[in-house]
């Protein structure tokens, strides 16, 4: 069955590929968040601290998002 999303596009996955997109997401976004973490930023020019911090905050909150769908 096609369900359209508050996006307005069509959605015909079924409930256990949506489960499944749903934990690849989860560990695509926690392998990005270790990652980013292990980061030195410091020696990326043009990145300060504070931002590398607030991408992390996103990272997590994103997956945090994910994890309530699951």
């Amino acid at each position: 069955m096609s369900m359209k999303t508050s996006a307005g596009l069509q959605d015909s996955g079924t409930e256990a590929e949506s489960d499944a997109n749903n934990t690849e997401s989860d560990l695509a976004l926690a392998e990005l968040i270790e990652q980013h973490k292990d980061t030195d930023w410091s020696a990326v020019p043009g990145i300060s601290a504070a931002e590398a911090g607030a991408w992390t905050a996103r990272l997590i909150e994103a997956r945090e998002t994910v994890q309530e769908g699951l």
